[in-house]
């Protein structure tokens, strides 16, 4: 088993990085089909607000290495070793987006440069997601080498992403009518079908165990977790669309959008938590 202290830095890591590279695909989308220059600068600036997440995710979970120097270790696996590959692509995208924020302050950034970067960056955040999702398929941790693991860290970014990405497009002041509806949807459906895939999940731990304990013993309240996972996600989607109405103050959609964020990102890391306790080997 985990500790608490890996388990938190952990569920962390895979709550905010995933969410933060959804946002920034987000941003990406709309600053790739925006008109007019000064949009285009606003969005530009706050490619840093997605790029912070990921980053504060990303330096929680380097806390489970014991030390810094270990971090150096992990390289020495890509391509071989699922963890390295994840931290290496996690590394990829974060010096993009970085990168390309900073270069976007200078007064001559060439547009077709920053659409190529863009590209890059979100090619990035997408093969994150991936390797992160593929970094728990370990045959000898059973709990952990299911189809539900990688499903559910996929539509745990789809649900929180999407809302943070209409944080972001609402701090940046853009409105994209299409973008903004799409990206409600997909939070919505992300939702619907993570709540049937942490359901299954948590009815498929009955029928794990090792010499020692069963899998349910571990993390007894995880159906309640789920539960939890469903309200908080109902509500912080609930917000989201609800700030998409276009009669309402700029001030009251900022507001409804970091509240909407909050839950939404709550909702996911009271599933990875459980995930992350649930960790037991196949036993002697």
């Amino acid at each position: 088993m985990t500790s608490g202290f890996d388990a938190f830095s952990l569920a962390l890591f895979t709550t905010l990085a995933p969410a933060g590279v959804v946002a920034f695909i987000a941003l990406a989308l709309a600053r790739l089909g925006v008109p007019g220059r000064e949009a285009a600068v606003r969005l530009d600036r706050m490619v840093a607000l997605p790029f912070s997440i990921a980053l504060v995710g990303f330096i929680a979970s380097a806390t489970h290495l014991g030390t810094p120097a270990n971090a150096l270790h992990v390289f020495s696996g890509v391509g071989r070793s699922p963890l390295s590959n994840e931290v290496l692509a996690a590394v990829a995208f974060l010096f993009l987006a970085g990168s390309y924020w900073m270069a976007s302050f200078k007064e001559r950034f060439p547009d077709a440069l920053a659409r190529l970067w863009l590209l890059l960056g979100i090619g990035a955040g997408c093969m994150l997601a991936v390797c992160t999702s593929l970094a728990y398929a370990v045959r000898t941790v059973p709990t952990w080498d299911t189809p539900f693991t990688p499903a559910n860290l996929v539509l745990g970014a789809l649900l929180a992403g999407p809302v943070l990405g209409l944080l972001c497009l609402g701090a940046a002041r853009v409105r994209s009518r299409g973008l903004e509806a799409a990206l409600a949807i997909v939070s919505f459906g992300a939702l619907a079908a993570g709540a049937i895939v942490l359901g299954m999940h948590a009815e498929s731990l009955g029928g794990i165990a090792n010499n020692e304990f069963t899998a349910a013993s571990l993390v007894p309240h995880y159906e309640a977790a789920v539960i939890a996972h469903c309200a908080l996600g109902v509500l912080g989607a609930a917000a989201a669309a609800w700030s998409i109405r276009r009669t309402q103050p700029e001030r009251l959609v900022i507001v409804l959008r970091i509240t909407a964020s909050i839950l939404a990102l709550l909702a996911v890391f009271v599933t990875r938590i459980g995930f992350y306790h649930l960790h037991m080997t196949v036993g002697f």
